[in-house]
């Protein structure tokens, strides 16, 4: 009772000294050229020093012993940031903006970020009361004795209620000031370089603060110890494999060895590798991403994690089983400080090996450390690296510091909206040049999101695909097509295998029904979303195993699915989704491949239409419509035509936008003509209106959504999240996203749509799915 807690039963000086050393130590493990200056220094430990200092007032101090304590009066962030504005104005080398970017991160480390003005603009008598009734509740000799430790000034000039008073007063008076400054400089300002330092210098007191508070109070490893990784893990990976010699193998290996070859220049930060499907770009991209690890840590001191972007879950899963058997091939233990997974479903697992013992975290530590990033190798979604850098949330922001020196793998770049191209650019040349990334591209379809003079290639594509004539593209797109006339034009052949893959479920649906009256059900079988993820992966397994003939699909296979047909058939899409399905046919080349584009229509309108823009189905049916035949050589001529025409037909508003939004700090708020809030990015657009459905196809969904109503009935909002995230991952396996305008809809249950096994035939089709459509359900 005589010492100030940050935490339950934790003073509040240890926790202070602990996040000032792991800021610290995440500031000083990074080279960069800004954070090489004095007052950065000063400043980032300044952060820590005060961040928590409002938690001096006995309302902090009753409430962290569980007394009941008014929401308003609890708080600690405005009273921490005020104060220790009163201390670092004395600082003359600490430029004014960033004493007043410093002031955000203080107050908002608790929370996200809104539009910087109008933090200065909420400052009203009641929060000014609010203020001086909690420094009327601080103890200042038990604070004097806190703080004497981190500055020893304070023996002779301790802390006072007065001081801390007139550091409200003085705030209160300059605020005008401050916002007369803001909008001079939003109005000036034409860089991106503030928006990252700030949110670099913000994510080291996120992550010190709350690595601190949930892994250091528990000791659990330390952040200084990192692991060795061999620049030649890949190439005695591979010769342990010892794959046996084919044509496609051949070129494989020409590839890697090109790429082990390359010079390696730490001036250069873009590369890109452009190989055609199926050419092992995988371990390719890993071989140059641990050589030029090994390239920075000689020349610039520092050790780069890598960081494996994909645009897909089912990717990642396959990523992450090829690493895994990359390290276990070469007998190395694998942990997560090694290599680990973050996206939504991540299970929070994280363990570690040291002197030969394994130990796992608990739930609440492993959570921190793999949000944190916490690893040599981070695979993770698109999602969560561009939310991580264009974001105002507080939780994604925390491990943005991560990116500084790092290797950042983009795997299938194409995946990146072209409205988000220039911002993209503007945004990762930055981040380059400012946080020391490095950016490989690694895909079969590069867009033109950066000139060929600013990127290194490291194969030459041309000659691959030149070299490769595994398939030969049929364009049949001069006309639409329904779906009836275009199964009574069809010939299938009874040696051969066939892939459908068309643009909408409706589509994929009435396809499938209607090419059953001429196949046998058994040779079939059906995928797309409104099939379980569960179901879904066991059908591609069957696939795998050539069990089945034709296969009518949505795009779920395009991309990271490794299946291989004799024909493709792909309704009209923009270029690089049809040479993504064109990776679905004879991949290892053992027999030429046919793959045919049409245009199918439900006689009102394209299908494509439904999913893609105009611009790009426009562009590809240009492209196409005048040629008979296009063989797999000729892709890469064509598809860079097709980057190089959708650059120039490209609208930049939404990117000009969002840079005006970034360049003026405005994190959140509304929406105008001239910027958008950072906090409107989305790399995914959320198109329909859809909710989740679970389906007890078996007796493992029943014995999973048992387990889920139990959890939801926990009381504690805290253990109840912690219990759903155990089995989220298994839990997502049952489920399906719907379009909220369907007619027919489940019933719900504890907020989401629920279909028993009793009611399986009324709502789930064995083959087919989910059933939007009702078909006279007897009750």
């Amino acid at each position: 009772m005589n010492e100030l807690c940050s935490h339950p039963n934790y003073p509040l000086q240890r926790h202070i000294e602990g996040v000032k050393f792991l800021a610290s130590q995440f500031l000083h493990e990074k080279k960069l050229n800004f954070t090489e200056q004095q007052w950065i220094q000063t400043l980032v430990e300044h952060i820590a020093l005060f961040h928590d200092i409002g938690k001096s007032h006995q309302y902090f101090q009753d409430y962290i012993r569980g007394l009941r304590v008014s929401q308003q009066l609890k708080t600690h962030a405005l009273l921490s940031a005020f104060v220790f504005m009163s201390f670092i104005k004395k600082y003359e080398n600490i430029h004014d903006l960033w004493k007043y970017l410093s002031f955000i991160i203080v107050k908002r480390h608790h929370g996200n970020l809104d539009d910087w003005f109008e933090e200065w603009k909420q400052f009203g008598i009641d929060i000014e009361e609010q203020l001086f009734k909690q420094i009327e509740a601080i103890d200042f000799q038990k604070l004097n004795e806190t703080y004497v430790h981190f500055l020893p000034v304070l023996s002779n000039y301790p802390f006072t209620k007065g001081d801390f008073e007139n550091a409200v007063r003085h705030l209160f008076a300059e605020s005008r000031k401050v916002r007369r400054y803001m909008m001079r400089w939003n109005n000036e300002n034409d860089s991106l370089v503030p928006y990252v330092q700030f949110l670099f210098l913000f994510s080291l007191l996120l992550d010190a603060d709350k690595s601190e508070a949930g892994i250091m109070q528990k000791e659990v490893l330390s952040f200084s110890e990192r692991c060795f990784i061999s620049s030649s893990l890949i190439e005695e990976y591979k010769n342990k494999k010892n794959w046996e010699y084919s044509e496609i193998n051949s070129l494989r290996e020409k590839a890697f060895k090109e790429i082990t070859n390359v010079p390696i220049d730490v001036a250069n930060h873009f590369y890109s590798l452009q190989l055609p499907t199926g050419m092992g770009k995988t371990l390719a991209s890993f071989q140059f991403a641990l050589r030029l690890r090994k390239a920075i840590e000689k020349e610039k001191g520092v050790i780069p994690r890598i960081v494996y972007s994909l645009p897909f879950l089912s990717i990642i899963d396959q990523t992450s089983a090829v690493l895994e058997d990359i390290f276990r091939t070469n007998n190395i233990v694998v942990d997560q400080r090694l290599f680990l997974s973050h996206h939504h479903l991540s299970e929070m697992e994280y363990s570690f090996v040291h002197d030969e013992e394994r130990y796992d975290t608990d739930y609440d530590v492993a959570k921190l450390l793999i949000e944190g990033w916490n690893s040599e190798i981070i695979l993770t979604t698109f999602v969560q690296l561009f939310h991580t850098i264009f974001t105002n949330r507080n939780k994604l922001i925390r491990k943005f510091h991560r990116l500084a020196n790092a290797v950042v793998i983009i795997d299938e770049v194409q995946a990146i909206p072209h409205r988000y191209w220039l911002v993209v650019k503007e945004m990762f040349r930055t981040l380059a040049e400012e946080l020391n990334c490095y950016f490989l591209f690694s895909t079969a379809t590069t867009p033109a999101i950066f000139q060929k003079d600013e990127i290194v290639q490291l194969v030459e594509p041309s000659s691959y695909f030149q070299a490769l004539s595994r398939v030969q593209l049929f364009p049949h797109v001069q006309n639409n097509m329904t779906i009836d006339e275009f199964v009574n034009q069809l010939c299938l052949e009874e040696e051969k295998s066939y892939l459908f893959i068309v643009n909408t479920i409706d589509c994929a649906k009435y396809l499938y029904e209607k090419l059953m009256e001429h196949i046998c059900p058994e040779k079939m079988t059906f995928l797309s979303t409104h099939i379980p993820p569960k179901e879904r992966l066991r059908r591609i397994q069957q696939i795998k195993d050539g069990k089945y003939r034709i296969v009518v699909s949505t795009q779920v296979v395009e991309a990271g699915v490794d299946i291989d047909f004799d024909v493709v058939y792909r309704d009209l899409a923009p270029l690089d989704s049809i040479q993504q399905a064109a990776g679905r046919c004879n991949r290892n080349g053992l027999k030429k491949g046919n793959v045919h584009v049409v245009s199918l229509t439900d006689g009102k309108r394209r299908y494509a239409s439904y999913i893609y823009d105009l611009v790009r189905i426009d562009l590809t049916h240009s492209l196409l419509k005048n040629c008979t035949v296009i063989e797999e050589s000729e892709f890469f001529s064509l598809i860079e035509k097709y980057f190089e025409q959708l650059s120039m037909k490209m609208n930049n508003r939404e990117s000009l936008q969002l840079l005006n939004g970034i360049k003026s700090l405005y994190f959140d708020g509304e929406a105008t003509a001239e910027r958008i809030p950072i906090s409107h990015f989305r790399l995914i657009e959320e198109g329909e209106d859809k909710f989740d459905v679970f389906i007890e196809l078996d007796e493992e969904a029943k014995m999973i959504f048992e387990r889920f109503e139990q959890v939801i009935s926990i009381k504690d909002p805290f253990e109840r999240q912690k219990q759903f995230a155990a089995m989220k991952a298994s839990f997502y396996q049952y489920v399906v996203s719907i379009p909220r305008k369907v007619s027919h809809k489940p019933p719900i249950l504890h907020g989401i749509g629920y279909i028993n096994v009793d009611m399986l035939d009324d709502f789930y089709d064995q083959v087919l799915g989910y059933k939007a459509k009702s078909e006279g359900m007897i009750w």
